[in-house]
């Protein structure tokens, strides 16, 4: 039996994060609970160990999202799907050094994000 994709959704906008949800399920992938705050998405990336993470890079809280996306890469290595709302090119300086699968300014259609995941799918099938 084939394996479903596991995916942990940081998004600080509920609504946001319940229709990437809801869409991604439909699409046939597993989808651990979303969080918002840095923190929370280090600790699912621990407990939920998902396959890939998708991280918008402006969470709620005190830790950015990238700094919790470096915490998640340097401990886990799961591959990373980063969207943010600003085209700023220091913090895509930043990203890019993490190596992410994509990098997504939002608006994000879940075309967009399908088509990332199956980028993440093949990197997890060469990497196993």
């Amino acid at each position: 039996m084939k394996k479903k994709i596991k995916i942990l959704i940081a998004e600080d906008e509920a609504i946001i994060a319940m229709r990437m949800e809801m869409e991604l399920k439909s699409l046939g992938y597993d989808v651990c609970k979303p969080v918002s705050t840095g923190k929370k998405v280090i600790k699912s990336a621990e407990n939920d160990k998902p396959d890939i993470v998708l991280m918008d890079l402006h969470l709620v809280g005190k830790m950015p999202g990238i700094e919790a996306a470096r915490t998640i890469w340097n401990n886990y290595k799961i591959p990373m799907i980063f969207m943010t709302g600003y085209q700023d090119e220091e913090l895509m300086q930043k990203a890019m050094e993490l190596n992410p699968v994509a990098y997504l300014i939002k608006p994000v259609e879940i075309c967009e994000i399908e088509a990332a995941i199956d980028l993440a799918k093949e990197k997890l099938r060469i990497e196993n």
